[in-house]
Protein backbone atom coordinates (compact mmCIF):
# COMPACT_ATOMS: atom_id res chain seq x y z
CA UNK A 1 0.00 0.00 0.00
CA UNK A 2 1.01 3.51 -0.13
CA UNK A 3 3.31 4.59 2.64
CA UNK A 4 0.76 6.87 4.13
CA UNK A 5 -0.10 3.68 5.72
CA UNK A 6 2.92 4.97 8.53
CA UNK A 7 -0.55 7.15 10.00
CA UNK A 8 -3.26 5.04 9.45
CA UNK A 9 -4.03 4.28 5.97
CA UNK A 10 -0.28 4.12 4.77
CA UNK A 11 2.49 5.58 2.38
CA UNK A 12 2.57 5.56 2.24
CA UNK A 13 4.09 7.88 4.97
CA UNK A 14 7.22 8.99 3.59
CA UNK A 15 5.95 7.52 2.04
CA UNK A 16 8.25 8.70 0.06
CA UNK A 17 6.82 12.16 -0.89
CA UNK A 18 7.35 13.60 -3.94
CA UNK A 19 7.48 16.70 -6.07
CA UNK A 20 4.87 17.58 -8.16
CA UNK A 21 4.57 17.54 -12.01
CA UNK A 22 2.39 18.97 -14.84
CA UNK A 23 1.05 20.96 -17.22
CA UNK A 24 2.75 24.11 -18.79
CA UNK A 25 1.66 27.03 -16.77
CA UNK A 26 -0.06 28.65 -20.18
CA UNK A 27 -2.27 25.81 -19.43
CA UNK A 28 -4.82 27.52 -17.15
CA UNK A 29 -7.85 25.65 -18.62
CA UNK A 30 -8.72 21.55 -18.67
CA UNK A 31 -11.89 19.55 -19.67
CA UNK A 32 -15.06 18.98 -19.17
CA UNK A 33 -16.22 15.44 -18.37
CA UNK A 34 -17.51 15.78 -22.37
CA UNK A 35 -14.01 17.20 -23.66
CA UNK A 36 -15.31 20.66 -23.61
CA UNK A 37 -12.76 23.65 -22.15
CA UNK A 38 -13.87 24.95 -19.17
CA UNK A 39 -15.04 28.81 -19.59
CA UNK A 40 -15.61 31.81 -17.26
CA UNK A 41 -13.51 33.48 -14.67
CA UNK A 42 -13.60 30.81 -12.01
CA UNK A 43 -14.25 30.67 -8.33
CA UNK A 44 -12.07 32.80 -6.41
CA UNK A 45 -11.49 29.96 -3.30
CA UNK A 46 -10.17 26.57 -4.12
CA UNK A 47 -10.30 23.50 -1.85
CA UNK A 48 -7.82 21.08 -2.21
CA UNK A 49 -8.37 18.01 -0.08
CA UNK A 50 -5.99 15.14 1.27
CA UNK A 51 -4.57 12.67 3.67
CA UNK A 52 -0.78 13.97 3.11
CA UNK A 53 1.34 12.96 5.96
CA UNK A 54 3.25 15.50 8.46
CA UNK A 55 6.31 14.91 5.96
CA UNK A 56 4.74 15.71 2.50
CA UNK A 57 2.33 18.17 3.86
CA UNK A 58 4.34 21.23 4.90
CA UNK A 59 6.30 21.09 1.82
CA UNK A 60 2.72 20.78 -0.36
CA UNK A 61 1.09 22.94 0.97
CA UNK A 62 3.87 26.10 0.55
CA UNK A 63 4.30 25.26 -3.02
CA UNK A 64 0.60 25.04 -3.73
CA UNK A 65 0.32 28.55 -1.59
CA UNK A 66 3.02 30.45 -3.52
CA UNK A 67 0.95 29.19 -7.27
CA UNK A 68 -2.39 30.63 -5.56
CA UNK A 69 -0.51 34.17 -4.39
CA UNK A 70 0.89 34.42 -8.15
CA UNK A 71 -2.83 33.08 -9.42
CA UNK A 72 -4.23 35.76 -6.70
CA UNK A 73 -6.93 32.83 -5.79
CA UNK A 74 -7.38 31.52 -2.36
CA UNK A 75 -6.72 28.31 -1.52
CA UNK A 76 -8.44 26.20 1.30
CA UNK A 77 -6.24 23.08 2.76
CA UNK A 78 -8.52 20.10 4.25
CA UNK A 79 -6.51 17.44 5.86
CA UNK A 80 -8.46 14.10 6.12
CA UNK A 81 -7.73 11.77 8.69
CA UNK A 82 -9.12 9.11 6.32
CA UNK A 83 -9.31 9.68 2.98
CA UNK A 84 -11.23 6.43 1.97
CA UNK A 85 -14.08 7.53 4.41
CA UNK A 86 -14.13 11.09 4.58
CA UNK A 87 -13.99 11.63 0.35
CA UNK A 88 -16.74 9.27 -0.16
CA UNK A 89 -18.73 10.69 2.49
CA UNK A 90 -18.34 14.44 0.77
CA UNK A 91 -19.44 13.13 -2.22
CA UNK A 92 -22.27 11.14 -1.43
CA UNK A 93 -22.99 14.50 0.25
CA UNK A 94 -22.91 16.62 -2.65
CA UNK A 95 -20.45 18.32 -0.66
CA UNK A 96 -17.22 17.22 -2.82
CA UNK A 97 -13.48 19.63 -2.61
CA UNK A 98 -12.68 21.26 -5.90
CA UNK A 99 -9.25 18.94 -6.27
CA UNK A 100 -9.14 15.92 -4.24
CA UNK A 101 -5.63 14.07 -4.17
CA UNK A 102 -6.27 10.23 -4.11
CA UNK A 103 -3.76 7.70 -2.76
CA UNK A 104 -6.28 4.89 -4.18
CA UNK A 105 -6.55 4.87 -8.04
CA UNK A 106 -9.51 2.11 -7.97
CA UNK A 107 -11.48 4.71 -5.78
CA UNK A 108 -10.52 7.50 -8.15
CA UNK A 109 -11.85 5.21 -10.62
CA UNK A 110 -15.05 4.63 -9.13
CA UNK A 111 -15.86 8.20 -8.60
CA UNK A 112 -15.06 8.98 -12.15
CA UNK A 113 -17.46 6.09 -13.52
CA UNK A 114 -19.63 8.02 -11.42
CA UNK A 115 -19.23 11.14 -13.47
CA UNK A 116 -17.75 12.96 -9.85
CA UNK A 117 -14.59 13.97 -12.01
CA UNK A 118 -13.52 15.64 -14.55
CA UNK A 119 -10.96 14.14 -16.67
CA UNK A 120 -7.64 16.11 -17.87
CA UNK A 121 -7.33 17.08 -21.39
CA UNK A 122 -5.20 15.74 -24.14
CA UNK A 123 -2.55 18.49 -24.37
CA UNK A 124 -1.86 18.50 -20.55
CA UNK A 125 -1.92 14.87 -20.47
CA UNK A 126 0.57 14.97 -23.54
CA UNK A 127 2.91 17.62 -22.12
CA UNK A 128 2.88 16.04 -18.94
CA UNK A 129 3.46 12.54 -20.81
CA UNK A 130 6.99 14.19 -21.99
CA UNK A 131 8.88 13.76 -18.63
CA UNK A 132 6.66 11.36 -16.07
CA UNK A 133 8.31 8.46 -15.44
CA UNK A 134 6.95 5.92 -17.45
CA UNK A 135 3.19 3.91 -16.27
CA UNK A 136 2.46 7.06 -14.27
CA UNK A 137 -0.35 8.57 -17.11
CA UNK A 138 -1.47 4.85 -17.10
CA UNK A 139 -2.15 4.46 -13.59
CA UNK A 140 -4.21 7.68 -13.44
CA UNK A 141 -6.42 6.72 -16.64
CA UNK A 142 -9.40 4.99 -15.75
CA UNK A 143 -11.58 2.31 -17.77
CA UNK A 144 -13.22 4.72 -20.30
CA UNK A 145 -9.54 5.47 -21.43
CA UNK A 146 -9.63 8.98 -19.92
CA UNK A 147 -7.09 10.31 -17.53
CA UNK A 148 -8.53 11.28 -14.20
CA UNK A 149 -5.35 11.80 -11.89
CA UNK A 150 -1.75 12.57 -12.76
CA UNK A 151 0.52 12.23 -9.82
CA UNK A 152 1.26 15.18 -7.03
CA UNK A 153 4.15 12.95 -5.57
CA UNK A 154 5.49 9.59 -5.36
CA UNK A 155 7.26 6.80 -3.24
CA UNK A 156 9.42 4.49 -3.89
CA UNK A 157 8.84 1.13 -3.11
CA UNK A 158 11.44 -1.17 -4.82
CA UNK A 159 13.78 -0.45 -2.25
CA UNK A 160 16.49 -3.27 -0.25
CA UNK A 161 17.81 -1.41 2.86
CA UNK A 162 21.21 -2.27 4.40
CA UNK A 163 23.88 -0.71 7.11
CA UNK A 164 26.15 0.56 5.11
CA UNK A 165 29.43 -0.31 7.52
CA UNK A 166 28.25 -3.76 8.29
CA UNK A 167 27.31 -4.83 4.96
CA UNK A 168 30.80 -3.38 3.28
CA UNK A 169 32.86 -5.11 6.10
CA UNK A 170 31.38 -8.65 5.31
CA UNK A 171 32.04 -8.30 1.75
CA UNK A 172 28.71 -8.38 0.36
CA UNK A 173 27.97 -6.84 -3.41
CA UNK A 174 24.60 -5.48 -4.39
CA UNK A 175 22.64 -8.41 -5.99
CA UNK A 176 21.72 -7.63 -10.00
CA UNK A 177 18.98 -10.26 -10.07
CA UNK A 178 16.67 -11.96 -8.53
CA UNK A 179 18.29 -15.26 -8.65
CA UNK A 180 21.88 -13.01 -7.06
CA UNK A 181 19.69 -11.96 -4.58
CA UNK A 182 19.07 -15.82 -3.28
CA UNK A 183 22.51 -15.95 -3.81
CA UNK A 184 23.31 -13.31 -1.13
CA UNK A 185 20.34 -14.88 1.38
CA UNK A 186 22.58 -18.15 1.27
CA UNK A 187 25.58 -16.75 1.94
CA UNK A 188 24.72 -14.53 4.62
CA UNK A 189 23.14 -17.60 6.24
CA UNK A 190 26.20 -19.51 5.26
CA UNK A 191 28.39 -17.05 7.08
CA UNK A 192 26.53 -17.40 10.39
CA UNK A 193 24.45 -14.53 9.90
CA UNK A 194 20.39 -14.02 9.63
CA UNK A 195 19.98 -12.34 6.06
CA UNK A 196 16.22 -10.81 6.32
CA UNK A 197 14.18 -8.39 8.51
CA UNK A 198 10.54 -8.95 7.30
CA UNK A 199 8.05 -6.90 9.60
CA UNK A 200 4.18 -7.26 8.50
CA UNK A 201 2.78 -6.11 11.72
CA UNK A 202 0.58 -2.59 11.16
CA UNK A 203 -2.30 -2.95 13.71
CA UNK A 204 -5.72 -3.73 12.13
CA UNK A 205 -3.79 -3.60 8.66
CA UNK A 206 -1.71 -5.70 9.44
CA UNK A 207 -0.63 -7.62 6.42
CA UNK A 208 -0.24 -4.92 4.28
CA UNK A 209 3.49 -4.82 4.15
CA UNK A 210 3.64 -8.54 2.13
CA UNK A 211 1.21 -6.80 -1.02
CA UNK A 212 4.72 -4.88 -1.11
CA UNK A 213 6.29 -7.63 -1.49
CA UNK A 214 4.55 -9.95 -3.84
CA UNK A 215 3.73 -6.94 -5.85
CA UNK A 216 7.31 -5.82 -6.74
CA UNK A 217 7.59 -9.13 -7.64
CA UNK A 218 4.76 -9.70 -10.07
CA UNK A 219 6.05 -6.66 -11.52
CA UNK A 220 9.39 -8.55 -12.36
CA UNK A 221 8.25 -12.31 -12.92
CA UNK A 222 5.14 -11.66 -14.74
CA UNK A 223 5.86 -8.32 -16.60
CA UNK A 224 3.79 -4.82 -16.38
CA UNK A 225 1.22 -5.70 -18.80
CA UNK A 226 0.23 -9.20 -16.61
CA UNK A 227 0.67 -6.80 -13.40
CA UNK A 228 -1.92 -4.91 -14.64
CA UNK A 229 -4.27 -7.79 -16.05
CA UNK A 230 -3.65 -9.12 -12.40
CA UNK A 231 -4.80 -6.20 -10.72
CA UNK A 232 -7.90 -5.57 -12.87
CA UNK A 233 -8.99 -9.10 -11.91
CA UNK A 234 -7.81 -10.72 -15.47
CA UNK A 235 -5.40 -12.87 -14.08
CA UNK A 236 -5.63 -15.19 -11.15
CA UNK A 237 -3.55 -14.87 -8.08
CA UNK A 238 -3.35 -18.49 -8.44
CA UNK A 239 -2.03 -18.22 -12.23
CA UNK A 240 1.19 -19.57 -13.35
CA UNK A 241 1.75 -15.66 -14.44
CA UNK A 242 1.04 -14.75 -11.03
CA UNK A 243 2.02 -17.59 -8.49
CA UNK A 244 5.63 -17.65 -9.01
CA UNK A 245 6.13 -14.03 -7.38
CA UNK A 246 4.52 -16.14 -4.04
CA UNK A 247 6.76 -18.79 -4.24
CA UNK A 248 9.74 -16.55 -4.49
CA UNK A 249 8.57 -15.17 -1.49
CA UNK A 250 8.07 -18.01 0.14
CA UNK A 251 11.65 -19.28 -1.08
CA UNK A 252 12.77 -16.25 1.71
CA UNK A 253 9.81 -15.86 3.84
CA UNK A 254 9.89 -19.74 4.99
CA UNK A 255 14.04 -20.37 4.68
CA UNK A 256 15.56 -22.00 7.24
CA UNK A 257 17.41 -19.40 9.56
CA UNK A 258 16.77 -16.98 6.44
CA UNK A 259 14.29 -14.16 8.48
CA UNK A 260 14.68 -12.64 12.18
CA UNK A 261 12.81 -14.32 14.67
CA UNK A 262 11.60 -17.07 12.07
CA UNK A 263 8.82 -17.06 9.38
CA UNK A 264 5.95 -16.62 12.15
CA UNK A 265 7.73 -13.55 13.65
CA UNK A 266 7.09 -11.52 10.59
CA UNK A 267 3.33 -10.81 11.61
CA UNK A 268 4.12 -9.71 14.85
CA UNK A 269 6.96 -6.85 13.34
CA UNK A 270 6.21 -3.33 13.39
CA UNK A 271 6.35 -2.25 9.59
CA UNK A 272 8.26 0.92 10.35
CA UNK A 273 10.91 -0.21 12.84
CA UNK A 274 11.01 -3.55 12.17
CA UNK A 275 14.02 -3.07 10.00
CA UNK A 276 15.86 -1.36 12.85
CA UNK A 277 18.04 -4.67 13.70
CA UNK A 278 20.31 -3.56 10.93
CA UNK A 279 21.99 -0.97 12.94
CA UNK A 280 22.41 -3.14 15.97
CA UNK A 281 26.04 -4.20 16.99
CA UNK A 282 26.32 -7.25 16.03
CA UNK A 283 23.40 -6.57 13.22
CA UNK A 284 20.52 -8.82 13.80
CA UNK A 285 19.75 -8.88 10.02
CA UNK A 286 21.50 -7.44 6.43
CA UNK A 287 18.80 -6.99 4.25
CA UNK A 288 15.21 -5.05 5.03
CA UNK A 289 12.64 -4.16 2.13
CA UNK A 290 10.74 -1.28 2.63
CA UNK A 291 9.52 1.72 0.92
CA UNK A 292 11.92 5.44 1.42
CA UNK A 293 9.08 6.47 4.43
CA UNK A 294 11.24 4.24 6.86
CA UNK A 295 14.15 6.22 6.49
CA UNK A 296 12.05 9.12 8.23
CA UNK A 297 10.97 9.85 11.68
CA UNK A 298 9.08 7.33 13.39
CA UNK A 299 10.81 4.46 11.45
CA UNK A 300 14.52 3.86 11.70
CA UNK A 301 16.43 5.24 14.55
CA UNK A 302 16.70 9.47 14.84
CA UNK A 303 20.85 8.68 15.09
CA UNK A 304 20.88 6.58 11.81
CA UNK A 305 17.99 9.52 10.00
CA UNK A 306 20.43 12.33 10.99
CA UNK A 307 23.69 10.32 9.20
CA UNK A 308 21.58 8.61 6.95
CA UNK A 309 24.35 8.77 4.02
CA UNK A 310 26.82 7.19 5.81
CA UNK A 311 24.90 4.73 8.19
CA UNK A 312 22.94 3.20 4.81
CA UNK A 313 23.17 1.78 1.86
CA UNK A 314 20.22 1.16 -0.08
CA UNK A 315 20.29 -0.92 -3.08
CA UNK A 316 17.42 -1.03 -5.43
CA UNK A 317 15.50 -4.14 -5.77
CA UNK A 318 16.80 -6.30 -8.14
CA UNK A 319 15.18 -7.07 -11.83
CA UNK A 320 14.81 -10.94 -13.15
CA UNK A 321 17.67 -10.12 -15.65
CA UNK A 322 20.03 -7.32 -14.89
CA UNK A 323 18.73 -5.08 -18.09
CA UNK A 324 15.80 -4.00 -16.35
CA UNK A 325 14.37 -2.23 -13.88
CA UNK A 326 10.75 -2.07 -13.05
CA UNK A 327 9.74 0.15 -9.57
CA UNK A 328 6.83 -0.12 -7.62
CA UNK A 329 5.33 3.05 -6.40
CA UNK A 330 2.71 4.87 -4.41
CA UNK A 331 1.50 8.01 -4.64
CA UNK A 332 -1.25 10.40 -4.70
CA UNK A 333 -3.18 11.24 -7.91
CA UNK A 334 -4.43 15.05 -8.27
CA UNK A 335 -8.31 15.03 -9.57
CA UNK A 336 -10.99 17.63 -10.24
CA UNK A 337 -14.53 17.12 -8.78
CA UNK A 338 -15.62 20.35 -11.12
CA UNK A 339 -14.94 21.92 -14.63
CA UNK A 340 -14.14 25.47 -12.84
CA UNK A 341 -11.21 27.20 -14.53
CA UNK A 342 -9.34 27.75 -11.53
CA UNK A 343 -9.78 24.19 -10.03
CA UNK A 344 -8.55 22.63 -13.21
CA UNK A 345 -5.84 25.33 -12.91
CA UNK A 346 -4.77 24.20 -9.72
CA UNK A 347 -5.18 20.34 -10.71
CA UNK A 348 -2.86 20.89 -13.50
CA UNK A 349 -0.29 23.00 -11.20
CA UNK A 350 -0.40 20.71 -8.67
CA UNK A 351 0.60 17.54 -11.60
CA UNK A 352 3.00 19.34 -13.12
CA UNK A 353 6.57 19.54 -13.41
CA UNK A 354 6.62 23.56 -12.35
CA UNK A 355 5.57 22.21 -9.13
CA UNK A 356 7.68 20.70 -5.89
CA UNK A 357 10.52 22.69 -4.78
CA UNK A 358 9.39 22.98 -1.53
CA UNK A 359 8.36 19.53 -1.33
CA UNK A 360 11.59 18.18 -2.71
CA UNK A 361 13.19 20.14 0.00
CA UNK A 362 11.54 18.02 2.48
CA UNK A 363 12.60 14.83 1.42
CA UNK A 364 9.63 14.44 -1.55
CA UNK A 365 9.88 12.63 -4.98
CA UNK A 366 8.77 14.30 -8.24
CA UNK A 367 7.15 11.83 -10.59
CA UNK A 368 8.83 13.51 -13.59
CA UNK A 369 12.25 12.74 -14.78
CA UNK A 370 13.54 16.13 -15.23
CA UNK A 371 13.38 17.13 -11.50
CA UNK A 372 16.26 18.77 -9.66
CA UNK A 373 17.51 15.94 -7.15
CA UNK A 374 20.22 18.24 -5.77
CA UNK A 375 16.79 19.59 -3.77
CA UNK A 376 16.29 16.75 -2.02
CA UNK A 377 18.19 16.67 1.23
CA UNK A 378 20.44 14.09 1.27
CA UNK A 379 22.73 11.95 -1.11
CA UNK A 380 20.38 8.51 -0.13
CA UNK A 381 17.14 9.76 -1.46
CA UNK A 382 18.66 12.10 -4.63
CA UNK A 383 20.36 8.22 -5.18
CA UNK A 384 17.37 6.81 -5.33
CA UNK A 385 15.43 9.73 -7.29
CA UNK A 386 18.14 9.58 -10.17
CA UNK A 387 19.49 5.57 -10.26
CA UNK A 388 15.65 3.64 -9.20
CA UNK A 389 12.94 6.00 -9.95
CA UNK A 390 14.37 8.05 -12.85
CA UNK A 391 15.80 4.92 -14.52
CA UNK A 392 12.73 3.13 -14.21
CA UNK A 393 12.21 1.12 -17.64
CA UNK A 394 8.36 0.76 -16.08
CA UNK A 395 6.96 1.94 -13.29
CA UNK A 396 3.45 0.50 -11.43
CA UNK A 397 1.64 2.25 -9.00
CA UNK A 398 0.57 -0.12 -6.04
CA UNK A 399 -1.66 -3.34 -6.72
CA UNK A 400 -3.86 -3.66 -3.79
CA UNK A 401 -4.97 0.35 -3.26
CA UNK A 402 -6.13 -0.12 -7.26
CA UNK A 403 -7.86 -3.86 -6.63
CA UNK A 404 -11.21 -3.77 -4.99
CA UNK A 405 -11.34 -3.16 -1.36
CA UNK A 406 -12.25 -6.26 -0.02
CA UNK A 407 -9.53 -7.90 -1.71
CA UNK A 408 -6.56 -5.12 -1.50
CA UNK A 409 -7.18 -4.09 2.29
CA UNK A 410 -8.91 -7.29 2.80
CA UNK A 411 -8.33 -10.75 1.80
CA UNK A 412 -4.87 -9.68 0.13
CA UNK A 413 -3.98 -8.58 4.10
CA UNK A 414 -5.36 -11.41 6.02
CA UNK A 415 -5.02 -14.25 3.88
CA UNK A 416 -0.80 -14.23 3.92
CA UNK A 417 -1.13 -13.36 7.50
CA UNK A 418 -2.48 -16.63 7.83
CA UNK A 419 -0.06 -18.92 5.35
CA UNK A 420 3.02 -17.05 7.16
CA UNK A 421 1.56 -18.10 10.77
CA UNK A 422 1.43 -21.82 9.63
CA UNK A 423 -2.08 -21.64 9.36
CA UNK A 424 -2.38 -22.89 6.10
CA UNK A 425 -0.41 -23.81 2.37
CA UNK A 426 0.09 -21.36 -0.15
CA UNK A 427 -2.50 -23.00 -2.28
CA UNK A 428 -5.05 -22.31 -0.25
CA UNK A 429 -3.71 -18.99 0.46
CA UNK A 430 -3.91 -17.71 -3.20
CA UNK A 431 -7.14 -19.59 -3.49
CA UNK A 432 -9.14 -17.96 -0.66
CA UNK A 433 -8.28 -14.39 -2.19
CA UNK A 434 -9.36 -15.61 -5.88
CA UNK A 435 -12.72 -16.82 -4.46
CA UNK A 436 -13.07 -12.66 -2.89
CA UNK A 437 -12.43 -11.13 -5.97
CA UNK A 438 -15.60 -9.67 -7.32
CA UNK A 439 -17.09 -11.61 -10.49
CA UNK A 440 -16.50 -8.38 -12.65
CA UNK A 441 -12.73 -7.73 -11.71
CA UNK A 442 -13.84 -4.24 -11.20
Amino acid sequence: MINRRSTVTALVGIGVAGLAAGCLSSNSGGSTSNGSAAAGPGKSTIEVMYGLGPDTEPGFKADVSAWAAQNKITVKFTKAASWDTEIRTRVQGGNAPDVGLFPQPGLMCDLAKQKKLTPFDDATVATDKETLVPGFVEAGTCADGKVYGLPNEVSVKSILWTDAPSFKAAGYQAPKTLDDLLTLTAKIKADGKTPWCIAAESGAATGWPITDWIEDLVLRFAGPDNYDKWVKGQLKFNSPEIKPAWEYFQKIAFGDGYVRGGTKSIVATNFQTGGNALFTQPPGCYLFKQATFVANKGGFPDAVISKLDTETAPLAFPAKTASDNPVLVGGDLAAAFNNDPNTLKLRNFIASKENGTQQAKNGAFSPHKTADVSLLPNKTLQTIASDVLYKATAARFDGSDAMPAKVGAGTFWTEPVKWLSGQQDLDTTLNNIDASFPKTGS
